[in-house]
């Protein structure tokens, strides 16, 4: 009886050590890379403030973890809401230097939009916007 207790015991223990988290300190780090350091994510969205319709314009967002470019964010998406808050484009933006994330894009209309830059980076979401005015 006394060694099917131990063994059970034993067992039991040796079940719950297999189940364990494989050594994680329980630290969050945000899947920074090679390092246990918290990460943050930081989004400078540049919109123009007024544009006359038809005009083409750069949206940039500027994305930075850590005071430092961020190049591999895993998303970065531009949408462009209407006076009424309705989704009227997304668009996907790509990488083109040193963390800055663009898309071109053409206001047709007259009317106050709102533009927002989506950033998924380093398992962290961030979603900043600006407003435009389109004469």
């Amino acid at each position: 009886m006394k060694l099917k207790s131990l063994l059970l015991v034993l067992f039991t223990g040796i079940l719950l050590a297999g189940c364990g988290n494989g050594g994680d300190s329980g630290e969050m780090n945000h899947d920074a890379p090679d390092s246990d350091e918290m990460r943050t994510l930081e989004v400078d969205l540049a919109a123009p403030d007024h544009i006359m319709a038809g005009d083409t314009e750069v949206l940039t967002a500027y994305v930075t973890s850590n005071d430092e470019d961020v190049t591999d964010a895993d998303r970065v998406m531009f949408e462009i809401q209407d006076e009424e808050g309705e989704t009227v484009e997304e668009i996907d933006a790509e990488h083109s230097g040193n963390g800055e994330y663009t898309v071109e894009y053409t206001f047709e209309e007259a009317g106050t939009y709102t533009v927002i830059s989506h950033v998924d980076a380093y398992s962290l979401h961030t979603m900043p916007s600006s407003e435009v005015i389109v004469e």
